[in-house]
């Protein structure tokens, strides 16, 4: 993982919110995927500018 992966899965850990802003194929799955896992009971949301992808593209 790259270290800003690693940040933010610790600062989730903490509690602390964490924004990602990265592009297409960097990795951003693994930093909300990996506090999911470990903490089942937690709601993790994720927003997806899914419309500003798709004018880029």
């Amino acid at each position: 993982p790259d270290p800003w992966q690693l940040e933010c899965v610790e600062a989730f850990n903490l509690g602390i919110d964490c924004t990602v802003i990265v592009g297409t194929g960097f990795g951003k799955t693994l930093p909300f995927t990996i506090p999911a896992l470990l903490h089942p009971d937690k709601i993790t949301i994720v927003l997806s500018p899914l419309t500003a992808l798709e004018e880029d593209q």
